[in-house]
This record gives structure tokens, sequence and C-alpha cells, in this order.
């Protein structure tokens, strides 16, 4: 598993995934905003610096995320957790339940969590067997085969 200490690494230059500069990561991010409505309140999972994050339409956007050096460049919307606090009406999780990342954590928070929508993304042979969703897309996303499971919380998903 991939230590905090490795996040730190890698986050100390900005933008370390190129999220800003790669037209792939903006067709991304537009295809999984389209998926969402409107919220009160949501959480990221996994939100690196909160490029996808600070455009969640909520009222109010929480955000986990283990490294310090990617949580300080949160955009001022954004506000950082140590664990979910409550329930959300949307939890998002992107790039985060692959092998090197704590997946059973990230899977107990999103059911312990999850009141409205759950919405996960990542590269599709990199992420786990998930229950059935609601809504699945598989798009062209750099070199890999990017997917989204979309989930309208219930107990044959989330039980």
């Amino acid at each position: 598993m991939q230590s905090k200490s490795d996040l730190e690494k890698w986050h100390k230059t900005e933008d370390a995934w190129g999220y800003k500069t790669n037209l792939d990561d903006a067709e991304r991010k537009k295809i999984i905003l389209s998926f969402l409505g409107s919220y009160e309140r949501a959480i990221d999972i996994g939100a690196g610096e909160g490029w996808i994050t600070q455009d969640l339409p909520a009222k109010n956007i929480f955000a986990i995320e283990l490294s310090d050096n990617a949580s300080s460049r949160f955009p001022v919307n954004v506000e950082r957790i140590e664990k979910p606090e409550g329930k959300y009406d949307l939890v998002i999780t992107t790039g985060t339940l692959y092998e090197q990342y704590d997946r059973e954590q990230i899977m107990s928070w999103i059911k312990e969590s999850a009141s409205g929508h759950v919405l996960i993304a990542g590269i599709k042979d990199w992420l786990p067997e998930l229950p059935e969703p609601t809504v699945y897309k598989e798009f062209k996303y750099r070199n890999y085969t990017q997917v989204i499971y979309f989930y309208e919380t219930t107990p044959q998903h989330w039980g």
C-alpha cells in the first residue's frame, strides 16, 4: 500500500498528475460532472488537490485527502476533513479504489456516509469488482478506458 510519505513526495509538485493541462482530463471532468444534480452536502474521498472537488454542485463540499501537500492546494470552497462526518447526499471517489490505496477503508466510508448518490470513477482494469450501478459509462481516457459507476444509494447496493 502506498504510504503517506510517498504521496507527500508525489504531491510536492503542484498538479502532479497534469490534470489542469491535459485535454483528456478536462473531458473526463466534464463527463463526471454531467452525472450530478444539485446537492446540499458532498464529499470527495481521495480528492487530491480538489480539481474535480471544487466544481461539485453542492452547497457544502468536503474532502478527504491523505496528502497534506495536496490538500494545502484545496480551493477555498472545499473543506478538508479526516473522515466522513454524518451523511452526504453525494459521495464521490475517483482514481482511489486501486490496489495501492486502502480500498477497504474507502468502501467502508462510502457505505457509512452515503445517503443519496455515489459516483465511483477510475481506470477500468484497475478497479475491483463493484456492485451493479444505476448507470455505467465507459470512455477513452489517455491510454486507458475510464469507467463511471453511478449509484442511487439503496439497500441493494450498499446495505
